[in-house]
């Protein structure tokens, strides 16, 4: 009791002192100066909580957050009909090119066959290099038409990009708020 007692008179004379002395200043200096009292400045800073301005920031990031997740459904959305698409072209292309593979896979065997064929039935060097030229020849032919068929086909289909899911901010940390610590009085007297 006798602690909140003492506290209120102390605050009380506090006040008072800090009041009557401003006003008591402003007079002297205007008696002094003969001029109006200058505007004070002795306002407070206000006082800042950290946890509030963090949850702040955080209230805000999540704002964003959630402006960002609507934008990513959407465009999940668009991804999936984009993807579906592509899935269809793709599948059109790759069974061309797989035709494509297989008319020159059966070419080169049947140059192979020729060549099997015209070497077991060759007598001289001659003719068996007339067979493997003629294997290359045929080789370099269906090469060429393999070529031309891909380059009629086009490039291949580029698969959609997946949208990035956003990330959800972090929740703030508590901070414990920091008290100046008391200064006890000092037990030496003063001269």
């Amino acid at each position: 009791m006798f602690k909140i007692t003492s506290k209120a008179i102390v605050a009380t004379a506090l006040s008072a002192a800090l009041v009557l002395g401003g006003t008591a200043v402003s007079f002297a200096a205007d008696a002094n100066t003969g001029s109006a009292p200058a505007p004070s400045a002795t306002a407070k800073a206000p006082k800042v909580n950290p946890n509030k301005e963090a949850m702040d920031a955080f209230h805000a990031a999540q704002g964003v957050f959630k402006i960002a997740q609507d934008k990513f459904k959407a465009d999940k959305g668009t991804f999936e009909a984009a993807l579906a698409a592509y899935k269809t072209v793709f599948a059109t292309y790759a069974a061309a090119k797989k035709v494509v593979a297989d008319t020159f896979k059966a070419s080169v065997q049947a140059a192979n066959a020729a060549y099997a064929t015209a070497n077991a039935a060759a007598t001289t060097d001659a003719q068996k290099a007339d067979a493997r030229a003629a294997r290359k020849a045929a080789i370099a032919a269906a090469t060429t038409v393999r070529d031309a068929a891909i380059a009629t086909l086009g490039a291949a289909p580029v698969r959609p990009v997946a949208p990035v899911r956003p990330t959800p901010p972090a929740k703030p940390v508590h901070i414990e708020p920091t008290h100046a610590p008391k200064v006890a009085p000092s037990a030496t007297p003063a001269p």
